[in-house]
């Protein structure tokens, strides 16, 4: 187990992680291996560095998280977030709140079926003692209040098969090289028009991801710190990642505290019925 010096978070669409390639993840950032899925990249150099970051099977980690709103308001919760990865490359992440006491138990289900190519996402409400689906207009709403929606975190972590990555001019960025790559959205409903990631060349780690609007704005950009990117048993663990919503003023900070690499994890805690029982 790991208890780092200082708290760091990473990229909600973080422990919502896939693969960095058929082969390659990117951390689910809110776990602790961002995920973004670059599978439809064709470019060498970008697979072989995807390959240096590839994920462990499973992982938990306990997270604190920042929401500020525009006007000054600001709330606080402290999450468990548990990622595990079959051998079919299928994975499933849960997201649950243990604190403030009035939302302890709330808690998102994320379901990655890698045949399909299909993601679901379930909410589970210890009040209402209810689970539910997220569909329609829900998937446009807030993942537990932050600055993320499922819209975000589906385009951050999966690429639609009618799309491609592609790799545009390297940059750099605060003195540290960076692949860059785009994709563009081809849904009409979607809020972006693209996508771009920013590609730390000596980690492999996305550290920076620009949601570009329909009139060609910067909607949203995921940011991680990466001075708080620490080696955790021969893993690069964002630790600090923050969402900005630029249109809204808002901003969400997630804060690692605790994260353990390869954790047994039982497959039922990654069921509809496990939400309920809350264990």
């Amino acid at each position: 187990m790991y208890r780092p010096k200082r708290p760091g978070a990473e990229f909600f669409a973080c422990l919502l992680q896939r693969r960095w390639l058929p082969g390659v993840s990117v951390l689910f950032m809110s776990l602790n291996v961002s995920a973004f899925d670059t599978s439809r990249i064709e470019d060498a150099e970008v697979r072989a560095c995807a390959d240096r970051a590839l994920p462990a099977s499973t992982l938990s980690m306990t997270q604190r998280v920042e929401v500020h709103g525009s006007q000054g308001a600001y709330r606080e919760s402290i999450r468990e977030v548990f990622w595990r990865r079959s051998d079919t490359n299928d994975s499933r992440v849960l997201v649950r709140v243990l604190e403030p006491i009035d939302d302890k138990g709330v808690a998102v289900l994320i379901n990655d079926d890698a045949h399909r190519n299909t993601t679901s996402y379930v909410t589970y409400s210890p009040k209402l003692k209810r689970v539910r689906r997220v569909t329609g207009e829900s998937f446009f709403g807030s993942i537990l209040g932050t600055d993320f929606t499922y819209e975000d975190f589906s385009y951050y972590y999966r690429v639609d098969e009618r799309e491609q990555v592609e790799r545009v001019d390297d940059i750099a960025l605060d003195g540290a090289p960076a692949y860059v790559l785009e994709t563009i959205k081809e849904d009409s409903e979607s809020h972006y028009s693209l996508l771009r990631f920013f590609v730390d060349q000596a980690f492999c780690l996305p550290v920076r991801t620009d949601f570009i609007a329909h009139n060609g704005t910067l909607r949203k950009q995921l940011l991680v710190e990466r001075e708080s990117i620490t080696d955790v048993d021969g893993h690069w663990v964002p630790y600090r990642t923050t969402m900005q919503d630029h249109l809204l003023g808002t901003r969400t900070l997630f804060e690692v505290l605790e994260v353990v690499i390869d954790p047994e994890l039982d497959a039922y805690l990654f069921e509809e019925a496990a939400l309920k029982r809350g264990n």
